[in-house]
């Protein structure tokens, strides 16, 4: 009798078993697919690779060289089509026509719907009154793009980033001589532009999404008069030129989905 309620209870112990082995786990491990967000640059003159000290001709046929062009990019955000907003990191980038590309960090696998960025600082951190204030010297990270920067893109006059900072010379008579120089200091809140590029592409694991940012510096002077619209620094009777710049540059960047978009690594 003992014998037959052991191997029943032997029986019953192997089914429970059974029954447990084939029991989904309720906490299965997940691990997140990360993908690099690589912004590359292609500065152009018309249809010819732009360079700063080079020699282009301009729309009215004078020579013309730039001898700066720098501009801040503030807050990229990859957006899915739900709506949902990854943050890229870092936040700011300083660039000059020497910097190739930008690494904005990972977002998951998945679509990319929207890209959103500004060409400027934004409100909260251009100026002493904004929410996050903050200026060049607050930087102890030398590295940071916004500390100071060799070419100056603060004015410590105006308590605020210079967004874009473009200077060069024009030779009137194509004698080799420069008659004129250009300067345009681009800043103030007002002036911040705020791009929005339709991305709409997927993105697995092992992909990057590569976007391209193309600068044309001809398309920045097109319609601009280079006997009188050569000098502004965003302020007093010469804001309006400043706001003109502005809509020049902002017309004369582009953004799209790379060539090498989705390449594996």
């Amino acid at each position: 009798m003992k014998l037959k309620y052991f191997v029943a209870a032997l029986a019953l112990v192997t089914f429970m078993t059974s029954c447990e082995d084939d029991t989904p786990s309720q906490n299965p491990s997940t691990t997140t697919s990360e993908v690099p967000v690589i912004l590359h640059y292609d500065f152009k003159y018309g249809t010819t690779d732009f360079a700063l000290n080079q020699e282009f001709t301009s729309d009215s046929g004078y020579t013309i060289r730039y001898t700066l062009a720098s501009f801040y990019l503030a807050k990229p955000v990859i957006m899915d089509d739900a709506g949902n907003s990854t943050a890229l990191n870092p936040e700011y980038y300083i660039i000059r026509p020497d910097v190739m590309m930008s690494n904005m960090g990972t977002i998951e696998a998945g679509h990319a719907h929207m890209f959103n960025l500004s060409i400027g600082v934004d409100a909260e951190t251009n100026t002493e009154t904004g929410g996050n204030g903050m200026q060049p010297t607050d930087f102890s990270d030398v590295n940071h793009p916004l500390a100071p920067q060799p070419e100056g893109m603060y004015w410590s006059w105006a308590s605020g980033y210079i967004f874009v900072k473009i200077e060069g010379e024009i030779d009137y008579e194509g004698d080799g001589t420069y008659d004129q120089s250009f300067k345009y200091h681009l800043g103030t809140d007002p002036f911040r532009k705020d791009r929005s590029t339709m991305l709409h592409t997927s993105v697995e694991k092992g992909d990057t999404l590569d976007i391209t940012m193309t600068v044309d510096y001809q398309q920045f002077l097109h319609g601009i008069d280079l006997h009188s619209e050569v000098l502004t620094m965003s302020m007093g009777d010469a804001r309006p030129l400043a706001e003109k710049m502005m809509n020049q540059f902002d017309a004369a960047t582009s953004f799209e989905l790379g060539s090498d978009h989705g390449h594996k690594k």
